[in-house]
């Protein structure tokens, strides 16, 4: 047995930069233009119409949780934006007067419109947290059948591009979340836990996790492509 490596498992100390730089300027650039708005009693949220992957971020602004008002996620919307329109996929996300939270309410009608939107496509629900010593978490939710295909690839991204990632640490998608309540209607779902500093810390960190959700996303959609045309 050869027991000596050839280094080609080892990631690389500075993988990819220039190229990943580029990627984030082109999500960067997709993320300035708002969604087109969709007003309900509840509070509005913006769409971008598509087909593919569905990319959802409920909590982009403040919103109500048991009747306290929890604090925005912001950068999670206009990324969730980007990325639709950089897979020509679907995208929703809140906007400012929210009433409840789209990821706690039971049967949010945020939880109806993202199902319309996805069709028979999977969805990925992106929300911000706080440091854990992990850049990105990702959730399962209750039916992890429903999210087998999807969490694979962006923990491969992930690592490729030099992030610590985990899997139902801290946040699993417990059955009220976007995540859980699509999974129970028979979608395929997976939500991405970013942390902090992939919005607002050392560009480094943000360069990776948006380079690398963006690179597993196209991932996604050509996988997609490539079952519908055997099919």
């Amino acid at each position: 047995m050869n027991l000596e490596t050839t280094l080609q498992d080892i990631t690389p100390l500075v993988p990819d930069e220039d190229n990943r730089a580029r990627e984030v300027s082109e999500l960067e650039r997709l993320s300035l233009s708002p969604g087109q708005r969709e007003s309900h009693p509840t509070g509005p949220w913006e769409v971008v119409l598509g087909s593919g992957v569905l990319f959802s971020a409920p909590h982009e602004v403040p919103h109500i949780r048991d009747g306290a008002e929890k604090i925005a996620e912001r950068g999670t919307g206009a990324l969730a934006l980007a990325l639709a329109r950089f897979t020509t996929g679907s995208g929703i996300t809140t906007a400012p007067g929210q009433v409840g939270d789209p990821n706690w309410d039971a049967s949010s009608p945020y939880i109806e419109r993202a199902h319309i939107l996805a069709d028979d496509g999977p969805t990925v629900d992106i929300h911000m947290m706080r440091p854990r010593g992990v850049e990105l978490c990702i959730g399962l939710g209750p039916f992890p059948r429903l999210a087998d295909g999807l969490w694979q690839v962006f923990v491969d991204e992930a690592v490729a591009a030099g992030l610590r990632v985990s899997v139902n640490w801290p946040f699993g998608a417990n059955e009220r979340t976007v995540t859980a309540q699509l999974q129970a209607r028979g979608n395929r779902a997976v939500q991405l836990e970013l942390s902090w500093e992939c919005f607002n810390g050392p560009d480094l960190a943000k360069t990776r996790a948006w380079s690398s959700i963006g690179r597993a996303a196209r991932r996604l959609v050509n996988t997609k492509r490539e079952l519908s045309a055997r099919s």
